[in-house]
């Protein structure tokens, strides 16, 4: 479980089979926003519970929430991102 600041996240825009969608960028990795909690023992638990279902999920305090966040895939250069 990994438990970020604003400061060690990159906002990006990127390429989904959804359309282009608001995520963030950590370590080389990007992943969607899933749900917004307003404590830390909140997100904490709902984390817990994605990574035994085997989901990788990091948390993001944002000062005034608490964010819970997907991964979705590596980065990729813009025109290697295809989906059929």
């Amino acid at each position: 479980m990994i438990i970020l600041s604003l400061s060690d996240i990159q906002p990006t825009s990127f390429q989904t089979p959804w359309g282009r969608e608001m995520g963030i960028c950590y370590l080389g990795k990007t992943f969607l926003p899933i749900d917004v909690h307003s404590n830390q023992q909140e997100a904490i638990a709902a984390c817990r519970q994605d990574l035994d279902a085997g989901m990788m999920s990091i948390v993001v305090d944002e000062g005034d929430r608490v964010s819970l966040w997907w991964y979705f895939a590596e980065i990729q250069k813009p025109d290697e991102t295809k989906f059929s």
